[in-house]
């Protein structure tokens, strides 16, 4: 059989475990090509060696313009194209169709790619090939609204684009980070024709409404949603841990979930302590130990919390009175306290104290 003088494929063969790899049948498409065009093709999709090459690095390879590498590339995917009633090509239109409608329609490109070919290599540049022929689908370049992404060529923007509104809108009525349920809840108040999955598949792709490491909904310029400097990051893991933490902690899970900085190997502990001091969000309760001034702890040294604590005290306070309330806000040893206060306090009868005028 013979289409525009090329002689077609015979159709992958894959038994019902194995799944089709989009390399072979490329191989076997490609290769009814004249080989600079397959080459070509082939350097343009990075299936070679994983790189995809501009048209400008083809054209000195084989010392030609631009415009003839992208005539060249043209030419090939009008073949491929025009095959697709193929059952190997109408295999892969139907896996990729499949996957963005589990999607609702649209889904970030590196996500595509992860789902289909998570080996990436050549089955990536394989996939990106058949992609670029197949009339189900389209690329939409990044906007300022959403992300890169594959959709369906039914799929409605002017829904999504209503959807990701009323979500931002419920954020920035919160004004504060949500968990995905409660979010939902919320969103079904106003419009409760969109399903759970439809909801969180159009928020996915969005640039103004994004979900943190740890699982909540925000806006993307909310520091809680994507923290960007050192203070923001441990200021969110404190939060979300909810408990004060060393700064040694700090800096190892800034880096465990995610958060560090992808030039650098990971947080330096001293960095992180040497930002915290100086940030007044944060407050040093023990040796290394930060909390949250959010949560009600004040700056200052074991003097100057026993002197507030004595100072607001009606009557005077036992040992063990002055102790509960300072290991409430400081964890330091109950020596280094009983240390400050006969230092600085006076004792009234056997074992209470009062503040000194």
């Amino acid at each position: 059989m013979v289409h525009n003088n090329y002689i077609l494929p015979k159709t992958v063969k894959t038994s019902a475990e194995e799944p089709l790899s989009f390399g072979a049948a490329l191989e076997q498409f490609l290769g009814r090509l004249p080989a600079r065009s397959r080459d070509i093709v082939m350097a343009r999709f990075g299936i070679d060696d994983g790189r995809s090459k501009t048209l400008e690095e083809i054209g000195r390879i084989y010392q030609i313009t631009r415009e003839r590498v992208r005539q060249v590339i043209a030419s090939a995917l009008g073949f491929l194209a025009g095959l697709h009633e193929h059952p190997t090509l109408l295999k892969i239109s139907e896996r990729i169709q499949s996957t963005l409608e589990e999607k609702n329609g649209i889904i970030k490109t590196d996500k595509l790619l992860d789902i289909l070919a998570p080996k990436g290599g050549k089955e990536r540049g394989a996939l990106l090939t058949f992609i670029e022929c197949l009339p189900i689908i389209k690329h939409e370049k990044a906007t300022e609204e959403y992300e890169e992404i594959y959709r369906l060529n039914d799929f409605s923007f002017a829904e999504w684009k209503k959807v990701k509104d009323v979500a931002k809108a419920i954020l920035e009525e919160t004004n504060q980070a949500l968990e995905e349920e409660e979010l939902f809840v919320r969103f079904q108040k106003k419009n409760s024709t969109i399903s759970k999955q439809e909801l969180f598949d159009f928020l996915t792709v969005s640039k103004d409404v994004c979900q943190n490491v740890f699982g909540k909904w925000g806006l993307s310029n909310w520091s809680d949603i994507k923290p960007r400097g050192t203070r923001e990051k441990a200021h969110l893991v404190l939060k979300t841990k909810g408990v004060p933490l060393h700064f040694r902690q700090i800096a190892s899970l800034i880096d465990s979930y995610g958060l560090k900085n992808s030039k650098k190997p990971e947080s330096h502990p001293q960095t992180v302590h040497n930002e915290l001091i100086k940030d007044k969000r944060f407050v040093l309760i023990g040796r290394g130990i930060y909390a949250l001034s959010e949560w009600g702890y004040k700056k200052g040294t074991v003097k100057e919390v026993l002197e507030e604590i004595l100072r607001k005290a009606t009557q005077p306070l036992s040992r063990e009175e002055v102790l509960a309330q300072v290991l409430k806000v400081r964890q330091v040893k109950k020596s280094t306290v009983i240390i400050n206060l006969n230092a600085f306090f006076s004792r009234v009868g056997k074992n209470a104290y009062s503040f000194k005028k």
